[in-house]
């Protein structure tokens, strides 16, 4: 006896070709990434002109063409006196009649002075100063009131 054997089945393949549309070609992609670059370029500057105003009061040095130059901060020194044994210092500010809202924290014993900068005109400040010992913050001075300001 012969064994049946189940009839073969054509298979039909279907070949299915994938095609990427191209929307651009290379140069304009080129123009759109030079379009990106002076775009951000352009941005840059902005921001260069707002840091330096802010930094330095005025926008004139780091942009060429703007002239601003109104100063927006003051700073003042403030003295540090030597304290033996200490490790190093910690300033403590703020506006006259408010807690101390700022501070500057480590400041090398062989410095003995330091510029506080952003100090609004026309407003008042207070300062104290710690030594540190042996890891610990003492001998505090009295707070003082800070009287001459110089703009930045």
């Amino acid at each position: 006896m012969k064994k049946k054997t189940a009839p073969k089945r054509a298979t039909a393949r279907k070949t299915v070709k994938l095609t990427i549309p191209r929307s651009r070609s290379v140069s304009s992609n080129q123009s759109i990434i030079f379009r990106r670059i002076v775009i951000i370029s352009a941005c840059l500057v902005m921001v260069v002109g707002i840091v330096a105003t802010f930094n330095h009061g005025t926008a004139s040095q780091a942009v060429a063409g703007a002239s601003i130059t109104r100063r927006l901060f003051n700073q003042t020194t403030v003295t540090i006196p030597s304290i033996p044994n200490a490790t190093g210092y910690n300033i403590y500010y703020g506006q006259t009649g408010q807690k101390f809202t700022n501070a500057v924290r480590d400041i090398p014993v062989n410095v003995h002075q330091y510029t506080v900068s952003y100090l609004k005109k026309g407003v008042t400040y207070q300062y104290t100063e710690a030594a540190i010992v042996g890891g610990k913050e003492v001998n505090f001075t009295p707070v003082q009131t800070i009287t001459s300001l110089q703009s930045m």
